[in-house]
C-alpha cells in the first residue's frame, strides 16, 4: 500500500508541478501583456508628446513667418511712401522744366513772328523793280571731221 500512497503522492505532486508550471506560464502570459499594454502606452504617449512638439514649433515658426511678414510689410511702405515722393518731386521738376521750356519756345516764336513781320513790311514798302536780263544766245558752230 505504501507503494499506492508514494504513487498517489506522485501523481498529486506531478499535479502540483504541472499546476505550478501553469501558473507560471500565464503569470509571464500576464506580464507580458502589461509590458506590451505600458510600452503601447508609453508609445501611444510620447505620439501624443511628438505630436504636441510639432504643433508647438509650427505655432512659434508661424509667429516667426508672421513677425517677418509684418517687418517686411512695413520696410516695403516706408520704401513706397519714399518712391513716392521722389517719384512727384522728379514730376514736378520735369513740369518746371517743361514751363520753362514752353516760355523760351514762345518768347523764340514771338521774336520769330517780329523778324517775319518786320522783312514783309519792308518788301511791301520798297517795291522790287523787275529786271530784264537778256538773252545771251550762243551761236554753235558746227564741226567738220577733216578726211585724211
Amino acid at each position: 500500500m505504501q507503494e499506492n500512497d508514494t504513487n498517489s503522492t506522485n501523481v498529486v505532486l506531478d499535479a502540483l508541478e504541472n499546476v505550478k508550471n501553469n501558473v507560471k506560464e500565464n503569470v509571464k502570459t500576464v506580464k507580458n501583456t502589461v509590458e506590451n499594454l505600458t510600452s503601447d502606452a508609453n508609445i501611444k504617449q510620447i505620439k501624443a508628446s511628438v505630436r504636441k512638439l510639432v504643433l508647438d514649433a509650427q505655432k512659434d515658426f508661424s509667429k516667426l513667418v508672421d513677425k517677418d511678414v509684418a517687418a517686411a510689410k512695413k520696410k516695403f511702405n516706408a520704401e513706397k511712401v519714399l518712391l513716392d515722393k521722389e517719384v512727384k518731386k522728379q514730376t514736378l521738376a520735369a513740369k518746371k522744366f517743361i514751363a520753362t521750356q514752353k516760355k523760351e519756345v514762345a518768347a523764340l516764336q514771338s521774336r520769330l513772328e517780329k523778324l517775319v513781320g518786320a522783312t514783309k513790311k519792308k518788301a511791301k514798302a520798297a517795291p522790287a523793280k523787275k529786271a530784264t536780263a537778256k538773252k545771251v544766245v550762243k551761236k554753235a558752230t558746227k564741226k567738220v571731221a577733216k578726211k585724211r
